[in-house]
């Protein structure tokens, strides 16, 4: 028996037959890596949450404090007092709240161009139910306040023939 060694083979390259220059671009080394994610939808649910909370504490000066620039260039501190204190007048006390819907807002009116998220709450109140909507901007740390406004609910009418 002879020890002369087997010829080596070439072991074929995992993946695309073709694809040698983009083999870097695949690899498991090139992968995104996931990080903490202060825009991401999560974030602004539960920065939205944290708002709303807020103002069932009658807490209007700790929102205007914590909402972003922008809103606080566009409305006083007084004029958020008020407001607030207008639109929370006769619902009566809060039973439960669920968020409905978050929704993306491209360049919207009074506000700098740019992407903005509308988180969506129903709100059941003793005497109303209303929809919650918390306006969101994109900031360096994570979701900044901008908005804040209250409807009621559409109760549906029956189609009648």
């Amino acid at each position: 028996m002879s020890s002369v060694p087997a010829p080596a083979r070439k072991i074929p390259a995992a993946g695309i037959p073709g694809a040698k220059p983009f083999a870097s671009l695949l690899s498991i080394s090139n992968a995104p890596r996931l990080g903490p994610q202060p825009n991401s939808l999560d974030n602004a649910v539960s920065c939205a949450t944290h708002w709303v909370r807020m103002s069932d504490g009658r807490r209007a000066d700790a929102m205007w404090l914590e909402a972003g620039a922008m809103m606080q260039k566009l409305v006083s501190r007084p004029e958020w007092v008020r407001y607030l204190r207008k639109i929370r007048v006769d619902r009566g006390l809060l039973v439960g709240r669920e968020w409905f819907e978050v929704t993306r807002v491209r360049d919207p009116v009074g506000l700098p161009a740019g992407d903005y998220l509308n988180v969506i709450f129903v709100a059941h109140y003793t005497r109303a139910v209303i929809f919650e909507t918390v306006s969101l901007a994109p900031g360096g740390t994570g979701w900044l306040p901008v908005g804040y406004v209250i409807r009621p609910v559409q109760r549906e009418i029956p189609f009648v023939q």
